[in-house]
């Protein structure tokens, strides 16, 4: 008995002492990401802490239990929040912020979570943009990330693409803020019109594959949504001066009030950018500036912002021969090159596409012959209501307006151009005010229109593309109970584009000559009338209608968490042509009436001002769409999850394959494209190491070919119509690692693997309004990504605030762009693979430093692109100068060679 109570004695303290555990972890700042040094961890007097430099925070000897925790600092909103002691160390990262925005957020913006929403995710945060962004676009810094493959094409400030998954961006839903901004008409993301947004990004989240995106989206490869920073937070101004490759300067300005009395906020960012560009007379100009207002009116967070990115910049739009760019290259890879062409070795950094002129002063002045100008600002109004603990709803308008083009000269076959291979603008002016004839010299005077004036040959037009685009997004989100939560809600957008080709610039004569536009009075066209030379060129309005529908349940509880979604949509489509005649419908007829027609009919005159008369225009058509998706996390320990998804997408067309943009007519065959997928992948999470495997199956059926074929009218075989070749299937799956591994609490490890087999599945005859097409694409890889990407990075801070990075990325299996309607058999084509590029890899260096003062800080940074200067092949052609599906008959582009940027940033 006495040893009994000697062993109760004993055992009893100790339990005592081993139920008790310390919680530590980081405060950090929900904007930036950046640690809060000072925040105050509240449980009791005698249970605290204070967050350190790195904004870590430590409470020890917590007996077991659940405890309210509250966190506090000087211009955030007090968190208060709960934690359960339920072993030794618990470690918890706390976010501080506005935590009405940070709902708002995570609700408008459709975030995945981790560890809980079953999709492949990667995050790009506030902190590696502006380590590693440099000068590039947005798209350039996901290369890195699995699936991701970014090219700038011919080298434009604001012509980069971006493919996931072997899928190119008019493929991938784009949202800021959860507004989407893929193009209405046929998909695309022009991120020229986006320059300036890393200022004020607060996370890229880009979810691979169909993800969990509430709104029905053309997301077959997947959804990419740049989320911008809030109001909330510390009070904050920044100001950042960057100088780079190609005279490349760029100055910043951004302002974040904080919390302001009255629930105000206030976030500000301005640019200004010019530079020379890294391919000769690639120059550019633009600015930038993003304002949003928020307002807590008791339970609802009122936000307006808007932005815009008004700019100008040449381009480089056509590719080349190998040889072109560099004949030692082109023979490295088995091409026969004749040393005495003139159409080689104008080496990487050339543009056929500017030259120079002479000025009134006698000054030699570059003019880039390709130009595109665009101004898209885009207004925004927000209400989230928290109408309780339970139920959120949340209200969204937005409005954009784009104005502008892209200029070039009218004949390309015709351009002149000097010794060097630049565009010889005098030359052109010359020939657009005399000609010789017999050694005689005289004016391009032509009497048939004007006895006097000069009528240019030559002449710069401009492909015009404004629009007007509105939209709403009003949605709710429940939590039917602790386990439950719904969430549904709708999406309306209308969209009119309107497109013409503008007479820019005469250079030098008085007048041009052009019949396209059949409703105007004259062929004389001076600058600013709208003209053309095919077709497609008319002055034409694409109207497009969208309403859809979505509702979401997830279900969490323990170790799992499952969602299932559902959206639909109706598209509505409409054409109008002011070139065409116009018509007036008779009671026995139809009659087209063009700008100089008189046309007498039953006794009656119909002439262009006749009332009564419409422009050519389709009627509505209307087409229906759905997806279904559904996911399940099972978290398998505290470091382990597992995940499954599931998706079918049945998406409308496109505008460009609905209506043709030649004859404002409906195509033949028009039918919606099917998207199967499946997706599983593994998650871990440790102090030191965190990575993720993924593995994913998508089956693309009915993918029609852009804008149609023409085909003979089974009604009159004299004419052509066009007409949608559907049946043909394209099959992407592949498996994706990305990792980080710290060796040390100074250096870090990142690593990432995507293997792809993207194939097409086609073989078949398919009859289009009579004609019969025979393709075999089975098993011929899809072009233009590679699609085998490895990645390597090592990130070293010997002391805070200096950091060192080296990233290395490789692209393989990489097959040039080739349109797979080619194939077809009866060329004995069928079954041929496109040409494959020479794999290449690309080395970037980044370094920085932060000065601290005691309320602000001096940032410098440097960034090294292409370091080791590889000489590469970024995009090609198949079959662009033959059909020998080789490097021969390639057309391509080069990379860029090493690049260079530093800035110096304030911020107080």
């Amino acid at each position: 008995m006495v040893k009994r109570i000697f062993l109760l004695a004993f055992l009893v303290p100790f339990f005592a002492l081993a139920q008790k555990g310390t919680l530590k972890g980081k405060v950090i700042d929900h904007a930036t990401n950046e640690p809060i040094i000072g925040a105050y961890v509240f449980i009791s007097k005698e249970y605290r802490s204070k967050a350190q430099l790195d904004g870590t925070y430590t409470i020890k000897d917590l007996p077991y239990g659940k405890y309210t925790l509250k966190i506090s600092m000087f211009s955030y909103d007090t968190l208060v929040t709960t934690v359960t002691i339920d072993k030794p160390v618990v470690s918890e990262d706390f976010y501080m912020g506005d935590t009405q925005e940070m709902e708002e957020v995570e609700v408008i913006g459709q975030l995945a979570v981790d560890r809980k929403t079953p999709v492949a995710v990667s995050r790009i945060s506030a902190k590696q943009i502006t380590e590693e962004l440099g000068s590039q676009e947005l798209p350039m810094l996901l290369n890195s990330t699995p699936g991701v493959h970014a090219t700038q094409q011919g080298g434009g400030d604001g012509d980069a693409r971006i493919s996931i998954r072997g899928f190119n961006q008019r493929n991938i839903g784009v949202m800021i803020d959860g507004v989407p901004v893929n193009d209405m008409e046929n998909g695309a993301v022009y991120w020229s019109n986006w320059f300036g947004l890393d200022q004020i990004t607060n996370q890229i989240q880009v979810q691979r594959g169909l993800g969990a995106t509430k709104l029905a989206m053309p997301s077959v490869g997947g959804t990419m949504n740049i989320i911008t920073q809030p109001t909330g937070g510390k009070q904050q101004i920044k100001v950042n001066q960057e100088y780079g490759t190609g005279n490349f300067l760029r100055t910043s300005l951004s302002y974040k009030s904080g919390k302001l009395k009255n629930g105000w906020g206030v976030l500000f960012s301005g640019s200004y950018k010019q530079g020379d560009g890294w391919v000769d007379g690639l120059s550019t100009r633009g600015a930038f500036y993003y304002l949003k207002i928020q307002k807590r009116v008791g339970k609802h967070l009122i936000s307006l912002s808007g932005f815009g990115a008004p700019q100008e910049h040449a381009q480089r739009s056509y590719n080349q021969k190998i040889q072109y760019w560099d004949a030692d290259y082109a023979r490295d890879l088995g091409i026969e090159v004749d040393p005495n062409s003139p159409q080689i070795n104008f080496g990487i950094q050339h543009n056929q596409h500017f030259g120079y002129y002479t000025d009134e002063n006698g000054n030699q002045v570059a003019r880039a012959e390709r130009r595109n100008y665009y101004h898209k600002p885009q207004i925004t109004l927000k209400d989230f209501w928290k109408v309780n603990d339970k139920l959120s709803i949340s209200n969204m308008v937005y409005m954009s307006i784009g104005r502008g083009g892209g200029e070039r000269l009218r004949n390309s076959s015709g351009i002149i151009y000097d010794e060097e291979g630049h565009v010889d603008w005098d030359r052109i002016t010359e020939s657009n005010q005399e000609y010789s004839l017999f050694g005689n010299t005289y004016p391009t005077v032509d009497p048939t229109h004007h006895p006097t004036l000069l009528k240019s040959s030559q002449v710069v037009t401009s492909s015009v593309n404004n629009h007007m685009w509105v939209g709403g997004v009003s949605q709710f989100d429940y939590d039917l109970n602790e386990f439950w939560n719904i969430s549904g809600g709708l999406d309306y957008r209308y969209y009119q584009g309107e497109h013409y080709t503008e007479l820019r610039d005469l250079l030098g004569g008085n007048y041009w000559i052009n019949s396209q536009d059949q409703n105007a009075s004259t062929t004389m066209k001076t600058v600013g009338d709208k003209v053309g030379w095919q077709p497609y060129h008319n002055h034409r309005d694409a109207l497009v209608q969208w309403g859809g529908a979505f509702g979401q349940a997830e279900y969490s509880k323990g170790r799992w968490s499952t969602f299932v979604n559902l959206s639909t949509v109706v598209n509505g489509y409409k054409g109008i042509d002011y070139h065409q005649k116009r018509q007036i419908q008779l009671e026995d007829t139809i009659l087209y009436i063009g700008g100089q027609d008189v046309v007498k009919y039953d006794g009656e005159y119909y002439h262009p001002d006749h009332p009564g008369l419409e422009y050519n225009q389709t009627e509505w058509k209307v087409l229906g769409g759905f997806t279904a998706k559904a996911g399940a996390n099972f978290n398998i320990t505290e470091r382990m999850n597992v995940f499954v998804n599931a998706g079918y997408l049945s998406r409308t067309p496109q505008f460009s394959n609905v209506i043709n943009n030649e004859d404002n007519q409906f195509f033949e065959e028009i039918a919606n494209e099917n998207i199967i997928a499946f997706e599983a992948g593994y998650g871990y999470r440790s102090k030191r190491f965190s990575g993720n495997v993924n593995t994913y199956y998508t089956m693309w059926k009915n993918k029609p070919f852009p804008y149609g074929v023409s085909v003979p009218d089974p009604n009159d075989p004299t004419e052509f119509v066009r007409a949608n070749v559907n049946g043909m299937d394209a099959l992407h799956m592949g498996i994706e690692f990305d990792g980080v591994y710290k060796i040390t609490k100074s250096i870090a490890l990142e690593g990432m693997v995507s293997l792809g087999d993207w194939t097409w599945q086609s073989s078949e005859k398919i009859n289009v309004v009579g004609q019969v097409f025979e393709f075999d694409a089975t098993g011929v890889h899809v072009g233009d990504a590679a699609q085998s990407t490895y990645a390597g990075a090592i990130r070293f801070e010997p002391i805070p605030r200096l950091y060192f990075k080296a990233g290395y990325t490789y692209f393989d299996r990489y097959y040039s762009d080739f349109d797979p309607f080619s194939l077809d058999v009866s060329s004995g084509n069928g079954g041929k693979e496109s040409w494959q590029i020479p794999s290449y890899g690309l080395l970037s260096l980044h370094a920085g430093y932060r000065f601290k003062f005691q309320k602000s800080s001096l940032v410098l940074r440097g960034n090294v692109f292409n370091a080791l200067n590889s000489l590469y092949i970024s995009d090609a052609r198949n079959n662009q100068n033959g059909s020998g599906f080789d490097a021969a008959s390639a057309g391509v582009f080069f990379g860029q060679g090493v690049r260079l940027n530093f800035s110096l940033g304030f911020e107080f």
